[in-house]
């Protein structure tokens, strides 16, 4: 796998850079423009959860967002050194894995995005901080 490392401060404003960066990366992988673009806004909205919600805004933390490609799909990982996710059950529970938008509870748009845009998502938080694992398949080309 050749993997891509971007690494932000806990900033709102620089979220966006991060977006570019998975939009052009994205660009040059076989994936679909809505592909494409529902794993830039699932990127966006993990970095602006760590941001928001482990860092509870505060500036001086550092947000590294990997993305690792190889033949059969790529595995995007968003790490964090803040407060971990508190409700861990809200990455499984229909709240995000609701059937339309008018289903979902207020706050439960981000993840819902999150899991709407890759295969599989998995959390996990320790001592070295907190890892969003995203992980999207790519299409078998037919020949």
């Amino acid at each position: 796998m050749e993997t891509i490392e971007l690494s932000i401060a806990s900033r709102l404003e620089l979220v966006h850079l991060v977006g570019l960066a998975v939009r052009g990366i994205c660009g040059g992988l076989p994936l679909t423009p809505d592909e494409s673009d529902a794993l830039e806004l699932a990127v966006c909205e993990a970095v602006n959860n760590a941001i928001k919600h482990a860092y509870k805004g505060k500036t001086d933390g550092l947000v590294r967002v990997t993305l690792a490609v190889d033949g059969t799909g790529m595995v995007i990982g968003v790490y964090d050194k803040g407060a971990p996710l508190e409700d861990r059950q809200k990455l499984n529970n229909d709240m995000i894995i609701a059937r339309s938008l008018e289903e979902l509870p207020e706050g439960g748009m981000g993840l819902f995005l999150i899991r709407s845009a890759a295969d599989s998502v998995g959390y996990k938080a320790g001592e070295q901080g907190n890892v969003l694992i995203m992980r999207k398949g790519f299409k078998k080309q037919s020949q």
